[in-house]
């Protein structure tokens, strides 16, 4: 996220999170305005295990069926697995930028 922060973006520490379907504590920061949930893995085997658990449309994650807020948005870079539920397009844009398509979601 510290490529982030070098464009300026709106960006600041919202606190902790924990999805049952993940098996690692999640950080929130608030990107221009909505939350994104963000969580590291030890590595990038374990973060590619827990994203094979993702639905491509976002909406299941193993047997968990979460209603979600706002539409789902999953990314995952190395390490990372990142959530975002929302539709704001600059929020989408600097995901994108920073961390790749989305693999799955709306």
């Amino acid at each position: 996220m510290r490529s982030l922060r070098a464009e300026n973006a709106t960006l600041r520490p919202e606190g902790e999170v924990e999805q049952p379907f993940f098996s690692v504590p999640g950080k929130v920061i608030a990107l221009y305005g909505d939350h994104v949930q963000i969580f590291e893995y030890p590595g990038s085997a374990a973060a590619d295990a827990q994203a094979a658990l993702v639905s491509p449309d976002g909406m299941t994650v193993g047997t968990a069926k979460p209603h979600w807020l706002g539409t789902p948005h999953f990314y995952k870079r190395d390490r990372l697995l990142v959530l975002y539920l929302g539709d704001n397009a600059k929020v989408l844009r600097a995901l994108r930028a920073r961390l790749g398509r989305q693999f799955a979601g709306g």
